[in-house]
């Protein structure tokens, strides 16, 4: 009865959250020609994103600070829920799978805040997607990808992918890598995997007392030098470490 109580209870006001975004992104979510939001509407993002996160019963353990030029953010990737908490914080577009396009609402929304879409599988679509996240590290955009390839049941790092690094040596800009680790008892809730139904998983979630996640983000790595292979294995490494350092969780920021 107490999950009920509370998933009803945060389930309204989220509701009208997700009807604010809307509003927002009408009256201020316009793009520029390269499809990317203004500085103005990034603030606005940030702010949604972080009572988005309240409301979810999201608690952010924050470590570092995002680089405050453009960078080629790197994370492991454990829930759906990785978007709003880097979202936050971290003032970046993301790389997404083509198929949130078609999401009801989400798909309107991520396209209409920078997100970069890729067809997983399709021939040239990461060469394609990398010349694309170069062009916004140029013109001073931050992106964000998540080189695992796919949601993990969050236990452990898995190997980086190194093709999309690609665009940070294109465009001459550091990557900086991010730790995410969600913490007990969230850690088996919140992964996002085996082809589970979005709107069942985010219920259940709802139903927690709270989601306690530490976000690490960790100094920037040079990319001039080094191929992208070698720059995909000293991020992972440095992701591996920060996400196995991530226990026990630092002092919550509001």
């Amino acid at each position: 009865m107490m999950k009920i109580f509370r998933c009803t209870y945060r389930l309204i006001p989220l509701m009208i959250h997700l009807l604010l975004a809307v509003i927002l992104t009408l009256l201020l979510g316009r793009p520029n020609q390269a499809g990317m939001p203004d500085q103005r509407f990034r603030r606005v993002l940030q702010w949604w994103y972080r009572i988005f996160c309240r409301l979810f019963g999201v608690r952010i353990h924050v470590r570092g600070q995002p680089s405050a030029g453009p960078v080629l953010s790197v994370s492991n990737h454990i829930s759906w829920l990785d978007v709003p908490v880097l979202g936050a914080y971290a003032p970046v577009g993301f790389l997404s799978k083509s198929e949130v396009r078609r999401w009801p609402l989400i798909g309107w929304l991520s396209g209409r805040n920078g997100t970069v879409f890729i067809r997983r599988g399709a021939t040239g679509a990461a060469s394609q997607v990398s010349d694309q996240m170069a062009g916004h590290l140029r013109d001073g955009h931050s992106v964000h990808v998540f080189p695992e390839g796919m949601t993990t049941p969050g236990t452990e790092v898995r190997r980086f992918h190194p093709r999309l690094f690609q665009a940070a040596q294109s465009a001459g800009c550091p990557v900086q890598p991010v730790s995410i680790r969600y913490l007990p008892p969230a850690d088996h809730a919140a992964p996002f995997v085996d082809n589970q139904n979005f709107l069942t998983h985010a219920l259940s979630l709802l139903t927690m007392p709270r989601v306690d996640v530490v976000l690490s983000f960790l100094p920037p790595i040079p990319v001039e030098g080094r191929d992208r292979r070698s720059v995909s294995r000293a991020t992972e490494e440095v992701v591996r470490e920060a996400f196995q350092n991530s226990l026990p969780p630092p002092t919550s920021k509001p």
